[in-house]
């Protein structure tokens, strides 16, 4: 996969990074405030999931996997979730005398994005496990 830094990959990061920020902030915006963040770790979890879908396993054609990665894994799903939001809301929930929601918080966060990609990574191999024939399979 090449590198290479040019206008035309860095707009579509860009427009990727709008539509993920965009959709990150009507999602906090619709669920509103609660004690736990719910949101923002939903955001997190589902943003995993699909770099999971997208990038965690081999495409038949690199220059797709590489649009793939510029617009939807570093665009839109590094607008989608937010790793620093994620940092502040577990120090204010220990602040706020909350460390075992604290800590629950930060575990969740860590295991459910893991196991997000993971999960997104076999339902592509699930998907074309069914959809491709024998000779087309990566």
């Amino acid at each position: 996969m090449a590198h290479t830094f040019g206008r035309r990959r860095a707009a579509v990061v860009a427009i990727g990074g709008a539509a993920g920020a965009g959709t990150r902030w009507a999602v906090l915006t619709w669920a509103g405030s609660s004690l736990f963040p719910w949101p923002v770790l939903a955001l997190n979890i589902a943003g995993s999931v699909l770099l999971g879908v997208l990038l965690a396993e081999a495409w038949p054609h690199p220059s797709a996997r590489l649009l793939l990665h510029d617009v939807a894994g570093i665009g839109f799903c590094g607008g989608l979730t937010t790793f620093s939001t994620f940092a502040l809301e577990v120090v204010d929930l220990a602040r706020d005398g909350h460390a075992q929601m604290a800590s629950a918080y930060a575990v969740l966060s860590v295991l459910g994005a893991i196991a997000g990609v993971m999960a997104g990574a076999a339902a592509l191999r699930r998907l074309r496990a069914v959809t491709l024939p024998v000779e087309g399979r990566p």
